[in-house]
């Protein structure tokens, strides 16, 4: 018997050289190898004769395997035999796989899964021997797809996965053998049984569930756990601020603030007043004004002598935010700090605004910062930054997102942060006219995006989204647009354009911006782009937090489909943001109803919040067969569309807090990735 602990090199059929490869992939346990879970099934269950094959089903055949023979054409080896049943004989064929008729020298029935070709012939197919009990695993049932491991075939991964969920113990089921009442769920150890080797659909639907209560408690519990430790900390700097200045923040602004930033200031300057730490979300749209909230908190936090910190995902938003805030605050002393400056930084006595990538985090001890800003770093996951503690005087932290959460989700997932929402747009800003084209019309489409670019009225520019920067190889993404295709395609495109007189006013220049780029090439963009030597930029969804562009009037989405309601929307956001009527194009290649029908709901919904809760109702728990996009990429197995799951897990929790249980989940390692991020570690 096997147990999660069990080390990999005992498991049978596991020698030195697929232990290598295991380890490489960071696999040394059972614990960890039943967690390398699967990406999809396919469906080999159908169990056929060979009279009764169709061409393009993938069934499942079991008969005898008869003339195996191994020939060349050309340089390519090709192996073929024959399959015969009571009902009839089929040809299956293999390329470059020399070792695969060795099996069938020994007379046995065999099971065989493929799918019938035109010509008449399985190609490819999975064979392996027939056992009486019935329990294969390869073939005639749903057959688990999972993530490539180098060095291992996907037979032998298989194989070893069935071994040890065959015999696999696990005796620290905590959460069942805890006081806690759970409704319909299976064990744990079966749940792992099942996620693997799935007896039916609806078996992977309930083992998912139990391993997503498994993981939503625990996420649960973390972040309870964040708000206790949170409370215990007493030692941040307050600032004083009599009652009746604080209607006085703001007023040296251009602008006036909404009501919404005005109560949103309030509520982060009390916390500021406060030597409890404040732990707050500042929750709004795309524009809604964040950025100025931010920077008014960061004012008084320097008008007493203390230093800032704003931290953001990428330098192109670090320089962006830098520039703004500058043009906000001229009295201001604000540094930017990137990889390339945080070494030579130093950290005087005169108050200042740092703001910068992750670098920063390297230097907090020097800098001892009064207030710690996040943009847009938790993206859905749980915010606090183990940065911040072990600091001589704990810092106030302050975390911006545009990123649209339903308040179900921020009350039950993110209890340990007070919450601020500044749910207005500034007065002036039009909302985003939004069209699905047809396809049809694509071409009509870009010769209108031509001539508005070539109005007299006002500086515009076109932003144009693509979900990746290279044309896939894979099957399910070749007809998905790349960034880098679609670049060539507009240059030549807006050319031709240019020369048939489609627009008047001079040529259109096309520029490329991807995460693959040096940093170098993508400052030059970005100067071009804010200087606007640039009409059309082609980009992926880098842009979702970065570029602030004012002349930017124009957003197209390639494979909209691709994209969740809440991506969208941030996207859109991106265009419009200096008052000027602006236009979301929506493309998709997609022919199912329910894709155009959850498209035009988004041309016809503004609203941030309502977006986020349409994604839920609409998207469900997901697909289990294909590529699931989950609401928390963070996530391994539990999903935000689940609602009814993320209550019960609320449930339980309670539960186990009210009877002061001490619990963990065996499978607690796998959750790390809420104490660890790329680049910012989360608290512990």
């Amino acid at each position: 018997m096997y147990s999660l602990s069990t080390p990999l090199s005992r498991v049978k059929g596991v020698g030195p050289a697929l232990e290598k490869s295991f380890a490489d992939a960071g696999i040394t346990t059972v614990k960890e190898l039943l967690l390398h879970i699967p990406f999809r099934y396919e469906d080999r269950s159908s169990r056929v004769k060979v009279a009764d094959l169709k061409v393009g089903e993938v069934v499942t055949l079991m008969g005898k395997i008869l003339n195996p023979r191994n020939f060349y054409k050309g340089r390519r080896s090709i192996q073929s035999a024959t399959l015969v049943d009571e009902s009839g004989k089929v040809k299956l064929m293999w390329f470059n796989n020399p070792h695969v008729i060795d099996r069938f020298r020994v007379a046995a029935d065999f099971l065989v899964s493929g799918k019938l070709s035109d010509r008449g012939t399985i190609v490819q197919p999975t064979v392996e021997t027939f056992k009486q009990d019935g329990d294969s695993v390869h073939t005639g049932r749903l057959v688990p797809i999972y993530p490539t491991i180098v060095g291992l075939p996907a037979g032998t991964l298989r194989k070893i996965l069935k071994e040890v969920v065959d015999h696999l113990t696990v005796k620290n089921d905590s959460l069942a053998q805890s006081r806690v009442e759970l409704h319909g769920f299976m064990a744990l150890e079966e749940s792992l049984r099942q996620l693997h080797f799935p007896a039916s659909e609806e078996k992977i639907v309930t083992a998912r569930e139990r391993l997503a209560l498994e993981e939503l408690v625990q996420l649960i519990l973390h972040s309870h756990q964040l708000k206790e430790q949170w409370r215990s900390l007493n030692q941040a700097p307050a600032i004083e601020l009599p009652a009746k200045q604080f209607g006085q923040v703001g007023k040296a602004l251009p602008f006036p603030l909404t009501a919404a930033q005005q109560r949103c200031l309030q509520e982060v300057l009390t916390d500021l007043s406060q030597t409890v730490p404040m732990n707050r979300l500042l929750l709004g749209d795309v524009g809604s004004g964040k950025t100025a909230v931010a920077g008014l908190a960061c004012q008084q936090m320097l008008s007493h002598g203390l230093h800032c910190c704003l931290i953001t995902p990428t330098q192109i938003l670090a320089q962006q935010h830098a520039q703004s805030l500058q043009k906000l605050f001229p009295e201001m002393k604000i540094a930017v700090v990137t990889s390339q400056t945080a070494k030579k930084l130093e950290v005087s006595t005169v108050p200042t605004l740092f703001v910068g990538t992750h670098a920063i985090l390297s230097r907090l001890s020097e800098i001892e910062p009064g207030l710690l800003i996040y943009d847009e770093q938790h993206r859905f996951g749980v915010s606090q930054r183990s940065a911040a503690f072990g600091l001589q005087r704990q810092p106030h932290l302050l975390t911006l997102t545009a990123t649209p959460i339903p308040r179900t989700l921020l009350l039950t997932i993110f209890s340990h942060l007070s919450l601020s929402v500044i749910d207005e747009l500034p007065p002036g800003r039009k909302p985003v006219k939004s069209w699905l084209v047809p396809n049809g019309k694509r071409e009509d489409a870009y010769a209108w995006i031509a001539k508005e670019l070539r109005k007299d009225t006002q500086a515009a520019q076109a932003l144009v989204i693509c979900p990746f920067i290279d044309h896939s190889e894979n099957e399910a993404f070749e007809n998905v647009a790349a960034a880098a295709d679609l670049y060539e395609e507009l240059s030549e495109k807006f050319t031709q354009m240019e020369a048939q007189r489609t627009f008047e006013g001079g040529p259109i220049k096309v520029e490329l911006l991807h995460g693959r780029m040096s940093k170098k090439e993508q400052q030059a963009v970005t100067q071009d782009l804010f200087a606007q030597k640039v009409d059309v930029l082609v980009t992926t969804p880098i842009v979702e937090v970065g570029l602030d562009l004012p002349a930017a009037n124009i957003i197209v989405i390639e494979a909209a489909e691709r994209f969740g309601l809440a991506s969208l929307h941030q996207l859109r956001g991106r265009v419009g943001r200096a008052g000027q009527q602006a236009y979301c194009l929506l493309f998709t290649t997609s022919k199912a109803l329910n894709v155009k029908e959850r498209l035009q709901q988004f041309c016809e919904t503004h609203d941030g919040l309502k977006l986020a809760e349409q994604d839920l109702q609409r998207r469900g728990a997901g697909d289990i067969f294909g590529t699931q996009q989950h609401g928390l990429d963070q996530l391994l197995f539990a999903n935000w569309t689940n609602l009814q799951l993320v209550t019960e897990a609320k449930r339980v929790t309670d539960q186990l807090i009210a009877q002061h249980q001490d619990w963990h989940s065996p499978l607690e390692s796998a959750f790390a990735h809420y104490s660890q991020d790329e680049q910012v570690p989360l608290a512990n």
